[in-house]
């Protein structure tokens, strides 16, 4: 990403938001569902640490890029979420507000996190709405051993049109995001830790000396 345009930031943001409520295993018995193991993890899992492996594809499948990172995540809503490959990109979310950091531009942007909530993935995140309040769910069964679920946002601003979320022994397998301008972002987790001590200083985003600062803190 090289430049901060709105649609390109919009679409960073909706890439963001994918997998910052749901990178976790938890603990569940082989006979739940999906929909009962999702339900498991809102309602039990506090925190965890996982790498990730993101490709974005765009309306035609075609793959436009692939980037690679870690989570940590602490609820309620804290995490962060941090792009090492191709460029580094650091996003923070410190429980009230969500930072995004590009070093190579020296320019951070800084939102509300109530102004992401509605019809994403933060809204499991935050734990802000019962799951079926937000989204329309329906299973689709096991493929390969991953079990689906596709979640559909009832919030008429949702950024997405479809969620997809695979569940296999309890942990979370892969997930697919569709969004309005008919784009796809995969995310692909591996060596997910649950229950791990996470200090609260990790989730303070200080500004860098130079930096410019966009929303609500700056311009």
């Amino acid at each position: 990403m090289n430049t901060f345009s709105t649609r390109a930031t919009d679409r960073y943001w909706r890439h963001v938001t994918l997998a910052l409520a749901l990178c976790v295993c938890s603990p569940m018995v082989a006979a739940q569902t999906a929909l009962d193991q999702l339900e498991t993890f809102i309602s039990d899992v506090e925190t965890f640490q996982a790498d990730f492996e993101q490709t974005l594809y765009d309306s035609d499948s075609e793959p436009l890029q692939r980037s690679i990172g870690t989570i940590q995540l602490k609820r309620p809503g804290r995490f962060v979420w941090t792009y090492s490959e191709p460029e580094e990109q650091l996003i923070i979310a410190d429980g009230t507000r969500i930072w995004l950091y590009d070093k190579e531009l020296e320019q951070v942007t800084v939102n509300e996190i109530t102004e992401r909530v509605a019809g994403t993935p933060l809204a499991l995140l935050m734990r802000a709405t019962p799951l079926d309040d937000a989204f329309a769910i329906v299973e689709l069964g096991a493929v390969e051993g991953i079990d689906w679920l596709e979640l559909t946002p009832k919030a008429e601003t949702s950024d997405f049109e479809q969620i997809f979320i695979g569940m296999t022994d309890g942990d979370l397998a892969a997930m697919e995001l569709r969004d309005n301008f008919g784009q796809a972002t995969q995310i692909v987790f591996s060596d997910v830790e649950s229950g791990v001590e996470l200090a609260d200083e990790l989730f303070v985003f200080d500004v860098p000396d130079g930096v410019d600062v966009i929303g609500l803190d700056g311009q």
